[in-house]
């Protein structure tokens, strides 16, 4: 009789152990995200297309041309009146960017992806000194290779 009252004790303290790690891994894990809901940001969106800019490149005996226009896409209206102010700027900027660029890495569709990270940190260096200047991202509107 002590062995099948101990047994039940145990089934008993197990069960319990079992339904009270069960409420802190699932009803407490539900609090937690509850409380870290992310703000959306509900802005609307403004694109400043930057002139295409046209780049050569010495391939072998050939020579080649690149031309690319982007557009950025912000949220702030001041950042976007500060791309369009600056526009020569910024495409001297990518001019010097895109003849860095190794011409069969552009041509590539890694090599545009990674040219377009390259111009998202060029502008955003550009403008870090206003604590207020964002933007999105940079977009490829246009490529012509000839």
């Amino acid at each position: 009789m002590k062995k099948i009252i101990l047994i039940s004790t145990a089934i008993i303290i197990l069960l319990a152990g079992a339904g009270g790690g069960y409420y802190v891994f699932v009803y407490a894990a539900d609090d937690d995200n509850k409380t870290a809901q992310v703000e959306v940001d509900t802005r609307e969106y403004h694109y400043v297309e930057i002139p295409p800019v046209v780049a050569n490149f010495q391939v072998g005996k050939k020579m080649r041309y690149v031309q690319v226009t982007t557009s950025v896409q912000t949220r702030d209206e001041d950042s976007k009146k500060t791309v369009e102010k600056n526009l020569p700027l910024i495409q001297s900027e990518l001019l010097l960017l895109m003849q860095k660029s190794d011409f069969d890495s552009i041509s590539s569709v890694d090599g545009k992806a990674l040219l377009l990270k390259d111009i998202e940190g060029k502008i955003l260096s550009m403008f870090g000194d206003m604590p207020s200047f964002e933007i999105e991202r940079a977009m490829m509107t246009g490529f012509v290779i000839q």
